[in-house]
């Protein structure tokens, strides 16, 4: 059986192929399969932009089918292609899932594609010298592991959270390339082997972002014809960090403690620590810098963020650090590099890099980038200096785009009411085809709204009030709970409401950051009694089915902080050009992340639910309309 929409697009050849594939042999190969016309669709129009070029946004609705819709006309071309997703589990679940299972159909090959951090050092590892035991028993269960595993990578080690990773993981930096012993058994370099043997390499928007930013030989990725973005609504976001800088008080201090540090016995560690001709100019910048740290916190404190306009208030005393910087990476140049044993002088080089850059961006910050905005974090005992630019279209038109023939772009949340405005500016790309395309769900049959009146979180009134609903909801025992906030504070306040009538109730609240959200998700998978209180990363990326999640509760719309810098930036931009900041940037965004959130609830044509949202203004103000049309 075909499907033909009557789009131009269904004459393609490559469409017509796509679509006998999908129907007949991957259709053939699953209980139940059913023709999706949004899933058809779709599939013609990527099909179309494969074989012609081009660029595509298209928004596909919650249980359209987009990845397979996106795959299966890249097997059928047989071009070099990149899937780029935004988590490193997204990436997993494509490979384990989806490519798996297209491959048992039809013969390609693929790979998944990691940051370098993510792989171990052969070299590193067995040059590693322990400081204590808990270091040395953790080195010797690392090289048994060595001996075992294929990949290398991080995500295939039982244990978590391994003390040394840092220290014995990929670093560019530290990096002998083809010249080092263990090149032929590198497992990064193994792994950039499969990349390129691979028609289909599966990535990420960092990686992705960080290759675009390299030239020449210093790229990561292979070349490809197609690179396909999926979640690109995090595109941005995720772009931005990577083209910006980030210097922190934790950042320069351990880089310092590579080169010199005094153990709890006071004796001298690190690479340095038999020169004692640089101890005093180490000690001397560890000084200033704790300095320069301490009285940037005390001229900001009581403010999470400060936004830097202008010369930096302190650019003299920053920039007089860069130059001290500088003096001390010519003094190890000059007085200890070629003396050291090779391993040791490989990690003094990458320590050397690792001062230069940061002196750099110390710089950079001073006087500020055309196009960036700059801030400054404070939280208990970290301090950040932040750069990044306002928005990544500049980036995405210059580094990304010439770099492929074919973009397609996908995800559930990319327009307003079928409006890709808002993103398209972001990122760029107003000259994109698009198309949008609805959820084959019956969305309207499956899901209750329910709009909670009189909920003022700004006061603690209105989060008793919040708590209320919460346990009203949670006393009905249907099905698992998921509660979206968008404060931390508001999160915890009514969690401790909560908490002991929860339990009274025989059901097993979570809150995020207790434990990872990965074993929160699982255990909520396995139950039909859990309640989960989260925040931003629980807006998306959640796929629970069944009675496992039966409510879902929106705690408040969720607009971004409007103070928060970035935002700022972005307003202020649109106020200069003769905009309105609010329905042009506020509104738009805010529509966008309560589709991702109200996207948690429905994941399958037999789920049931209903949708809490605890703020009235969707009924009260006059934007609320704008909201209520993207609900369903």
């Amino acid at each position: 059986m075909h499907w033909d929409n009557g789009d131009e697009t269904a004459g393609s050849s490559l469409a017509k192929a796509a679509e006998i594939f999908l129907t007949g042999t991957v259709g053939g190969s699953m209980d139940n399969y059913e023709i999706r016309p949004s899933q058809m669709e779709l599939m013609n129009a990527c099909s179309r932009k494969i074989e012609e070029g081009g660029t595509l946004m298209a928004e596909a609705g919650t249980g359209t089918g987009k990845t397979f819709a996106y795959l299966v006309p890249i097997i059928i071309s047989g071009k070099k292609s990149i899937v780029s997703t935004k988590t490193i589990n997204l990436q997993e679940q494509i490979i384990t899932k989806d490519l798996s299972f297209l491959s048992g159909l039809k013969d390609f090959s693929y790979a998944i594609a990691k940051g370098r951090g993510n792989y171990l050092c052969l070299r590193r590892l067995n040059a590693f010298r322990s400081e204590d035991q808990e270091e040395a028993e953790e080195c010797r269960n690392m090289v048994i592991w060595a001996s075992e595993t294929d990949a290398g990578d991080i995500e295939d080690l039982k244990a978590k959270n391994v003390r040394i990773w840092s220290r014995i993981s990929s670093d560019p930096d530290a990096c002998k390339g083809i010249q080092c012993s263990y090149y032929r058994r590198c497992f990064y370099f193994k792994a950039r082997q499969k990349w390129e043997r691979s028609q289909i390499i599966v990535a990420n928007h960092s990686l992705v972002g960080i290759n675009s930013a390299l030239t020449g030989k210093s790229k990561i990725l292979p070349e490809a014809e197609v690179l396909i973005i999926d979640e690109a609504h995090a595109l941005d976001h995720v772009l931005s960090e990577v083209i910006g800088s980030t210097l922190s008080n934790r950042g320069f201090e351990s880089i310092l403690n590579k080169l010199l540090r005094i153990d709890e016995r006071g004796i001298y560690k690190g690479l340095l620590s038999k020169s004692p001709n640089l101890f005093t100019a180490i000690e001397s910048i560890r000084s200033e810098m704790r300095l320069f740290w301490t009285t940037v916190k005390n001229e900001f404190k009581g403010r999470d963020k400060y936004t830097v306009r202008g010369l930096f208030k302190y650019s003299e005393t920053a920039a007089g650090l860069s130059e001290a910087i500088e003096a001390l990476i010519t003094d190890i140049n000059t007085s200890v590099k070629g003396l050291f044993k090779e391993d040791e002088e490989v990690e003094l080089i990458a320590s050397i890099i690792k001062l230069k850059a940061f002196s750099e961006g110390l710089g950079e910050f001073v006087h500020g980038l055309d196009g960036y905005v700059r801030w400054i974090e404070i939280e208990k005992e970290k301090i950040v200096l932040r750069m990044l630019p306002v928005y990544p279209r500049d980036f995405v038109l210059n580094s990304i785009v010439p770099a492929y023939k074919s973009i397609i772009l996908t995800s559930a949340t990319l327009s307003v009411s079928g409006d890709f405005s808002f993103i398209s500016n972001v990122i760029g790309l107003g000259e994109a085809d698009k198309v949008t395309l609805p959820s084959p769900f019956d969305l309207r049959d499956q899901v209750t709204i329910e709009i909670k009146n009189g909920i003022d979180l700004k006061n603690e009134d209105g989060v008793e009030k919040l708590a209320g609903v919460i346990l009203d909801e949670a006393s009905k025992k249907d099905g698992g709970m998921l509660v979206l906030f968008t404060s931390r504070e508001v999160m915890k306040k009514t969690w401790d409401i909560c908490y002991e009538d929860l339990k009274v109730m025989d059901l097993n609240p979570m809150i995020q950051g207790e434990q990872p959200n990965k074993a929160m998700l699982r255990t909520m998978r396995e139950s039909e009694n859990s309640i989960i209180f989260g925040l931003d990363s629980f807006w998306e990326g959640v796929d629970v089915r069944g009675d496992s999640l039966k409510c879902l509760i929106i705690t408040k719309l969720p607009f971004e902080v409007p103070t928060e810098p970035i935002v700022m930036a972005r307003t202020e931009i649109i106020e200069r050009e003769g905009g309105t900041p609010f329905y042009e940037y506020s509104l738009p965004r805010a529509v966008l992340k309560l589709k991702q959130g109200i996207g948690r609830l429905i994941r399958s044509k037999t789920d049931r639910g209903r949708i809490v949202i605890c703020d009235d203004r969707i009924e009260t103000k006059t934007y609320g309309h704008v909201f209520k049309k993207s609900l369903l």
